[in-house]
């Protein structure tokens, strides 16, 4: 096939405007999608975001509009819905004044980021260590006690490279976050360690102590993966898959997911109802799992695979073939 100049020029000018585009699609901005997104039991996905300015966001950027992004992206026909109750400047002092109104009504998720102030105040002798995790304790038992799911984040370093008063708010910022990583154990809630992420990488900062855009994605990412968490531990739904491949040969697998850690009795019957096999009758932990069901000594035909559990909360009943 042959073009003229003209359509070849226009080709041409098409495909350089289709690699320009291209070109400026930032990377890595989808996310992994975690086994809860698949198995969530909720229909909403409700997050308050409670802190200072990394919360509130600095100069039109933030973390939450991209967190959202992330939820949208994996859980599909769900609403999220993200509240911001960040004040920029605030200590954790200044933040017990405030957490009941930013909590009231509210369901699910606390994400609470908050401390690089008390770490400043500290380093010019107003405040202490101990009185910033007394504070912590009060938002962390505040939560807990609206029945939400708190999310406790570590704090990013300042830099400190040029400023040296700095080196003294970092110290302080390493015994705030050794003490939240005890509360988190303590409480038995949920840590977005986000130091750890962004640990001495200034280039990800707008300034010495806030994210720029890609600091704020790696921030969404990693409170993302710390809520999953918590959504595997507390809100699956009870899910038994179709069998895989189905029709069966020698072989077939299913998923079970439980909600939380059950005995499980899974027994294959054929078409007149007699037992054919016991696949599991044990107990299972909390999440996903595949189980596989060797078919090779079944006569070809259909069977059914029944579950059910020891507490009466779980049953399930699906159809299935062997065939070779």
């Amino acid at each position: 096939m042959k073009f003229s100049a003209k359509v070849f020029l226009s080709l041409l000018l098409l495909l350089v405007v289709r690699i320009s585009s291209l070109a400026q699609v930032p990377p890595a901005t989808r996310v992994s999608c975690p086994d809860a997104a698949q198995y969530y039991s909720k229909d909403s996905i409700n997050i308050v975001t409670f802190g200072a300015s990394t919360v509130e966001g600095v100069k039109g950027l933030g973390f939450q509009t991209m967190l959202q992004n992330n939820f949208l992206n994996c859980y599909t026909n769900k609403i999220v819905d993200i509240t911001n109750h960040g004040i920029g400047g605030q200590t954790t002092f200044q933040g017990l004044l405030r957490i009941d109104n930013a909590i009231a009504n509210r369901t699910g998720f606390i994400v609470i980021d908050m401390g690089i102030n008390d770490a400043l105040a500290i380093a010019t002798g107003k405040g202490s260590i101990a009185e910033t995790v007394a504070n912590m304790r009060v938002l962390i038992t505040a939560s807990l006690k609206q029945k939400l799911v708190p999310i406790l984040c570590t704090l990013q370093f300042v830099d400190d490279r040029t400023i040296k008063s700095y080196v003294a708010v970092n110290t302080n910022i390493r015994n705030l976050n050794t003490a939240y990583k005890k509360l988190a154990a303590e409480y038995k809630i949920y840590l977005a360690d986000v130091n750890a992420a962004m640990r001495r990488d200034f280039s990800l900062y707008q300034d010495p102590f806030h994210p720029n855009a890609r600091g704020y994605r790696l921030v969404s990412y990693v409170i993302f993966d710390a809520i999953n968490k918590a959504i595997f531990d507390k809100f699956l739904k009870f899910t038994v898959s179709q069998n895989y491949p189905n029709p069966a040969a020698m072989q077939t697998f299913i998923d079970v997911v439980l909600p939380e850690t059950d005995k499980i009795n899974i027994q294959i019957y054929d078409l007149m109802g007699r037992l054919v096999k016991t696949v599991v009758n044990e107990y299972l932990n909390t999440g996903k799992h595949t189980l596989e069901i060797n078919t090779s000594t079944f006569v070809p035909g259909i069977y059914f695979f029944k579950i059910s559990s020891d507490s009466g909360q779980y049953n399930s009943a699906k159809k299935f073939i062997v065939a070779r």
